[in-house]
């Protein structure tokens, strides 16, 4: 399946291949042979060297027969199209041309042929008109983003409201507007958001250079409360976003929801193609829930629950042995959506299959690094998350420009048992200062991460290698660190040997989520639809979410709305804000400047751009 990306490239999604990165399988995609189900001695060959099974019940598996890796399939055109749905708001505004489709300037652009158009006057709201040399056809370009719209000075204060946690119900008693305008105007608020990311982003789209990026990866999820009495269960969404540790900026915040489509269009064209009799990644809808995969779901939640192991919270290694479990009693590794009779199926838009949204995910921050010189990925320990980023940047990672590991922290603990681990640790550090006196403090670190990486235990069935982080703080009091992409040979060379060993201590050191956690707090604290659920439960145990949203499109606009708001708009102690840190703004914009956004489509606009829009 070929692509082609917001800034002109094509590449093919392919993410049906081993993603063991060590072994010659990985990034090489399956070609199953005649009879590619019986497991015969042919010759091992990579790329060939596949088999297939699990294709009657609907989860079909590659196994890699050169490493024993097992692999769900996927549809490559549904991760296309959620790549298509999460990169949209970064293609280039076509040039305006002639309104008139039988016209023989139709096609050409503003500017783009000589005497094609004529200036003609201006509008009754002062845009500039243009008329058509051929047909006598006029048309206008607006310079104000609040064209034809009513009560435009009241933007910025819903703007400020939205952002700083006052619920829809309350933005109508203090502006005095009706819910349907409110609503009107988040939709606006969100169309400049995005404009205005269009305008910035694309630097990085064009190769903005950078040296190094270190991306923390994590996912927060999110109810819908239930609209019809009747029919009182949530709707449970999730999101995955991607945060740098360096300078705090929100790369992606992705919903798994498609607001642009619906059941009553989807569901209709689906049972006609057969997709509900034919196995998940072979569907034209792949990337979708459908109604009748809502029953299944349910089933094998009840039989995966019903085969985790008790394990003691106490222990940080137990949990992560757990969380390996819980993903090897999955029919799909990649897929940790757990669906309830208590959890509804979306009326209106259509809920994605997480792991299509993981995996349309890491292909755009693919894009966004194209000028990243080198790129670490410190992701929460799931296996959905590891397979996406091991696929989009497969290429770099086999490039030695790109590293994925895994980071679990400890979240069960109380204040005194983060105090006393702190404590204990800074006394650990103390006594090595003691007993190295010539080390520097980065030195001394260097030194416990290596002791620790010397002691690292493997868990799960992938025999992944975990160790403790040495320096704990108060956000992340006890971690422990798994270097997923350690494929390489280790130096002969005893002072090569020592300067591989202290680079990659300095690798671990720096494994945080930090980045991205802080902004799901501050998604929480400062967004009424999204804050943590503190309803209260009724007889029947079903939960009423107070603030909840009762639209899913609405979760995904004020996310996209609240990403762009936090980059450029909220500055830290520093004074700087996350996109001024990473060299996209030169100044803390104001939100009426995001508001104001026009993206100025004239010709000589789109000069440099006009071979590389979609």
């Amino acid at each position: 399946m070929t692509h082609s990306f917001p800034n002109g490239e094509a590449r093919a999604i392919q993410v049906n291949f081993c993603k063991n990165p060590l072994c010659q399988n990985y990034g090489v995609p399956a070609s199953l042979r005649k009879f590619a189900r019986r497991v015969t001695a042919i010759p091992v060959l990579p790329g060939a060297d596949y088999t297939i099974s699990g294709a009657g019940a609907g989860f079909p598996v590659l196994l890699c027969r050169l490493c024993g890796e097992s692999l769900p399939m996927k549809s490559n055109q549904g991760i296309s199209e959620e790549i298509d749905r999460i990169s949209g708001y970064l293609k280039l505004p076509q040039p305006p041309s002639c309104p008139n489709a039988s016209c023989e300037h139709h096609a050409v652009p503003l500017g783009g042929e000589d005497g094609a158009y004529y200036a003609y006057g201006k509008t009754s709201q002062g845009s500039q008109r243009y008329r058509c040399r051929s047909c006598g056809k006029t048309f206008s370009i607006s310079h104000r983003s609040t064209l034809r719209q009513r009560l435009p000075h009241k933007n910025l204060q819903v703007f400020r409201l939205l952002m700083n946690k006052m619920p829809v119900a309350r933005m109508h008693e203090v502006t005095g507007l009706s819910f349907q305008t409110i609503y009107d105007k988040i939709d606006f608020i969100h169309r400049q958001c995005m404009r205005f990311a269009l305008k910035h982003e694309r630097k990085l789209l064009d190769g903005m250079a950078i040296q190094r990026l270190y991306v923390a990866v994590d996912r927060q999820d999110y109810v819908v409360n239930w609209a019809r009495r009747k029919d009182k269960r949530n709707i449970t969404l999730r999101a995955l976003g991607s945060a740098d540790l360096g300078t705090g900026y929100v790369f992606g915040m992705n919903l798994n929801f498609d607001p642009a489509l619906s059941p009553a269009m989807i569901e209709p064209q689906a049972q006609s193609l057969g997709d509900y009799d034919v196995a998940y990644p072979f569907r034209r809808y792949a990337r979708f829930w459908l109604e009748p995969d809502y029953d299944k779901a349910v089933t094998e939640t009840q039989l995966r629950l019903s085969k985790r192991k008790k394990r003691s919270l106490a222990s940080l290694e137990s949990d992560i042995a757990g969380a390996y479990d819980d993903a090897d009693a999955r029919m799909d590794v990649e897929s940790s959506e757990m669906m309830t009779i208590a959890d509804a199926w979306p009326r209106q838009g259509m809920q994605v299959r997480n792991e299509y949204t993981m995996y349309a995910h890491f292909y755009h921050l693919q894009q966004l690094f194209r000028g990243v010189e080198k790129v670490r990925f410190f992701m929460d320990q799931e296996s959905g998350i590891r397979a996406a980023c091991l696929a989009a940047f497969e290429r770099e990672i086999k490039e030695r420009r790109c590293d994925a590991f895994y980071v679990r922290l400890s979240k069960e603990l109380t204040v005194d048992q983060k105090r006393q681990m702190i404590t204990a640790r800074r006394a650990t550090f103390r006594a090595m200062q003691d007993a190295h006196p010539g080390l520097t403090a980065s030195e001394i670190q260097v030194l416990m991460m290596r002791a620790e990486m010397a002691k690292s235990a493997a868990l799960g069935r992938w025999s992944d290698r975990w160790c403790m982080h040495p320096m704990p703080n108060n956000s992340e009091p006890e971690k422990a660190i798994c270097w997923l992409t350690d494929i390489d040979e280790r130096p002969t060379d005893p002072a090569e040997l020592d300067a591989f060993e202290a680079h990659a201590a300095n690798l671990h050191l720096k494994g945080s989520l930090h980045a991205i956690d802080r902004f799901f707090m501050q998604v929480r604290r400062r967004l009424s639809l999204l804050e943590r659920p503190i309803g209260t439960a009724s007889k029947a145990g079903r939960i009423w979410h107070g603030y909840s949203a009762y639209q899913p499109e609405n979760i995904e606009k004020v996310l996209d709305i609240f990403r762009v708001f936090y980059n450029y708009c909220l500055a830290g102690e520093d004074g700087q804000t996350p996109a001024m840190r990473l060299g996209l703004a030169d100044r803390v914009v104001a939100m009426q400047d995001m508001l104001s956004t026009v993206l100025h489509t004239r010709q000589h606009r789109y000069n440099a751009n006009i071979n590389i829009a979609l």
